[in-house]
């Protein structure tokens, strides 16, 4: 432990409440203050959620329900606030800002971070089919962790504390399971999940596509991870990637949502191994993939809900709890304002004896 967490654990055993009964709140407390580099961070409250969002070629293969279509009506639905997760940011204090990375459509007038409109970072419309070319060119890879970067970097300068990933791009789930089984060596049967929901038939293709979209980029032999990312990425992961870079950069908490935002957290570790120093685990997704990531990644999440949606929802219902543990570390008295006898941390092996 460096200085900072010191002085907050030091803090949090002072709590007139037995040692460590907080569990995983008062390890985020004291993982937030040391990214934050100060026993009591001031900006927390100003918190932000991007959603970035972009399409894939891949859908063409039918591996999902809807159409990319989808992506444009629902990244609108969150600058106008009707999406699911707006209600769910405005409950926990967060704004939510949309972007387009990728989408397949044309450009939007506004490139500002706003949170009534749908920004302009777009690096290409929608990524190539992954099963059969490459997602993105090196270039164009690299060009969306810049974008994901930037944001952190303008947002940080707006004055916001804590970040928290979203995205939004039918078709996701498919790069994700792809990205997963290359970083982590498994098989397609390991990493398919049935996404926004299909039928048996359609989780049968998915596999497929997925089986022979690893089996495409295997026989490349790559050892980079920004080109494994490249091949198999979309736009809007890549960017949440950068994202993560950016907090490293910035010294700012990104939480992570579900299993696409763990999986880009994962390439963004494999960049940059500092990554697991900022990155914040939210919750468990019920994708697979999300659980697979997170434990590469060594982060545990405190929540277990089943939930799947995507958007950045998973991370919202982490403010709350956030709000609770620093409520707690920041008025709670100590033991001598009860006139309660202190508890006492034991070592591990006094406790065994």
């Amino acid at each position: 432990m460096d200085e900072i967490s010191q002085a907050v654990k030091k803090r949090l055993d002072s709590i007139a409440k037995p040692i460590d009964s907080l569990g995983i709140l008062e390890d985020l407390v004291v993982k937030i203050c040391t990214i934050k580099g100060c026993e009591k961070p001031s900006d927390l409250d100003k918190r932000a959620l991007v959603v970035l969002c972009a399409d894939h070629g891949v859908v063409a293969e039918g591996v999902t329900q809807t159409g990319k279509e989808v992506t444009k009506i629902v990244a609108e639905n969150f600058a106008d606030g009707l999406s699911t997760v707006n209600f769910m940011a405005k409950r926990a204090g967060v704004d939510v800002f949309a972007v387009d990375v990728g989408m397949d459509t044309p450009r939007y007038a506004n490139r500002e971070l706003q949170t009534d409109k749908v920004s302009d970072r777009k690096v290409g419309r929608g990524t190539a089919n992954l099963m059969r070319e490459p997602a993105m060119s090196r270039e164009e890879c690299e060009k969306a962790l810049e974008v994901g970067r930037n944001i952190v970097g303008e947002l940080v300068s707006k004055g916001y504390g804590i970040l928290a990933t979203g995205e939004m791009g039918i078709g996701n789930t498919t790069p994700t399971s792809v990205l997963a089984a290359l970083y982590l060596g498994l098989d397609a049967e390991d990493v398919t999940g049935k996404g926004a929901g299909l039928s048996d038939r359609g989780l049968a293709r998915k596999r497929e596509v997925i089986r022979e979209s690893i089996e495409r980029i295997q026989k490349l032999s790559l050892t980079d991870p920004v080109d494994i990312l490249a091949q198999a990425g979309g736009y809007e992961i890549a960017a949440m990637a950068g994202m993560f870079l950016g907090g490293v950069k910035c010294h700012v908490p990104i939480v992570i949502d579900g299993a696409i935002s763990a999986v880009a957290a994962l390439a963004a570790y494999r960049i940059d191994e500092r990554v697991q120093k900022i990155a914040i685990a939210s919750h468990v997704s019920d994708e697979g993939t999300g659980a697979m990531a997170l434990s590469a990644l060594d982060l545990e999440a405190p929540i277990h809900a089943r939930m799947c949606l995507g958007e950045g929802t998973g991370a919202m219902t982490l403010f709350p709890l956030i709000d609770m543990a620093f409520d707690v570390y920041e008025k709670m008295g100590a033991f001598t304002d009860y006139k309660i006898e202190p508890y006492e941390r034991f070592e591990k092996a006094e406790k065994e004896e």
